[in-house]
């Protein structure tokens, strides 16, 4: 028990000096955020930059797609949604067959009348695939959350756990290709601990979404000692690649490519 005490207390202490340094890494932000979703699923996005036009992926779905059902409909957005968690399936499965019945689908199973707000116009800028993303494609184990009411799945079992289920999985490279993407104009990253491996290899290819939403889920379940490293090394490579970091919430980072920003000094965003 004591040791156990130990390793919270030091990881406490590392949080708090892995957020001052992150602090420091943080932009001023030259444009307002708003948050879209629910406080679970939600993001923080900056105002402005995002219309009709926009093209967005999100990566990680679960049984929250609050922010990508409200970037469409705030926004009119045309957003691209991958997940092969056999639940995640389900749930957007669900939420198409209640919109064709009118029945309401609630967000993340909430008991509390919290429900998606969706009709068929939003429905066909919705697109689902049950792909997993990482820096192959290839067909890669997706371990179990050691909570089973839990719905996400890691790739670099996250939690420790033995039970696991495959899946087809591909780079964005290779989905952008599939799908005729020349462009992206957000991607949302919520991977459990997957989020090095896809980040590098979105930059090594070359592919710089406008704005970036990544979670880094090692900062609530750390593989090892050497996560905060990781995290504020991924966050200095960002940033050598043109990105800002302009809002941290948590562990979630919003961060918005300098070419963005000065497209919209220009007036043609």
């Amino acid at each position: 028990m004591l040791m156990k005490q130990a390793r919270a207390l030091y990881r406490k202490v590392g949080q708090r000096f892995a957020q001052r340094d992150l602090n420091r890494l943080q932009d001023v932000a030259p444009v307002p955020h708003e948050k879209i979703g629910t406080g679970y699923g939600g993001w923080f996005v900056p105002v402005g930059l995002l219309s009709h036009l926009s093209l967005c992926y999100g990566v990680g779905a679960g049984e929250d797609i609050s922010f990508e059902i409200e970037l469409i409909n705030r926004y009119g957005c045309e957003v691209y949604c991958f997940d092969p968690t056999p639940r995640a399936q389900r749930h957007v499965e669900l939420l198409r067959t209640n919109m064709d019945r009118g029945i309401p689908t609630p967000i993340n199973n909430s008991t509390a009348g919290v429900y998606y707000k969706v009709g068929p116009q939003c429905l066909d800028r919705l697109h689902f695939h049950p792909f997993g993303v990482w820096n192959q494609d290839r067909t890669m184990r997706f371990y179990s959350p050691e909570n089973p009411t839990h719905v996400s799945h890691s790739i670099v079992n996250l939690q420790r756990t033995e039970s696991y289920f495959e899946a087809d999985c591909r780079t964005i490279k290779t989905l952008m290709q599939t799908f005729g993407h020349a462009d992206l104009s957000l991607f949302k990253l919520d991977v459990e601990g997957a989020e090095y491996e896809i980040l590098s290899s979105m930059l090594d290819s070359n592919i710089h979404p406008d704005i970036l939403c990544v979670e880094f889920d090692e900062g609530y379940q750390p593989l090892d000692g050497g996560y905060l490293t990781r995290i504020l090394n991924q966050v200095r490579r960002m940033k050598t690649h043109g990105y800002l970091l302009t809002y941290i919430d948590g562990w979630n980072m919003t961060f918005i490519h300098k070419r963005i920003l000065a497209k919209a000094q220009q007036g043609i965003v």
